[in-house]
């Protein structure tokens, strides 16, 4: 069962579409905050860093990805990302191709957050997965 689920999710993680890089990228909206997501037996988590950055984090137990990618935003909700460092633990058959290419929509509302609409290459299986509501980690005080 967790061989299936790894490749579904390094599915994900492989492909979509080129991030825009222009001027304009710097009056969009950084998205923030911490989300996560059980799906099919995995622990999902997407860590917004920073301004550009997202690492996102697939793991079953002590096997998992986490894939570091540098991201743009628009206004309307759409991610264009592309992975610049992959890192695995444990046993994870799967990895991720450093480079791939994706798109997704995000859109937050309060203390969740909507990931649909994903593209790039071979993605189908992903999508059941990877796509559906978030919730946001609350920070420990």
């Amino acid at each position: 069962m967790v061989r299936p689920l790894a490749f579904v999710v390094a599915a994900f993680l492989f492909a979509g579409t080129a991030p825009a890089e222009d001027k304009k990228d710097k009056d969009k909206p950084a998205l923030s905050g911490t989300w996560t997501r059980e799906a099919n037996g995995l622990d999902l988590k997407f860590e917004f860093v920073g301004k550009e950055t997202v690492k996102i984090f697939a793991f079953h137990d002590d096997n998992g990805v986490i894939a570091t990618c540098k991201y743009t935003a628009d206004k309307d909700g759409l991610v264009k990302a592309k992975i610049t460092d992959v890192e695995v633990k444990g046993e994870f058959k799967n990895k991720p191709a450093k480079g791939a290419e994706f798109s997704f929509k995000w859109a937050v509302k309060g203390d969740t957050a909507t990931l649909d609409d994903l593209k790039g290459d071979d993605l189908e299986h992903a999508k059941p997965v990877l796509e559906g509501e978030y919730a946001k980690k609350k920070d420990k005080k």
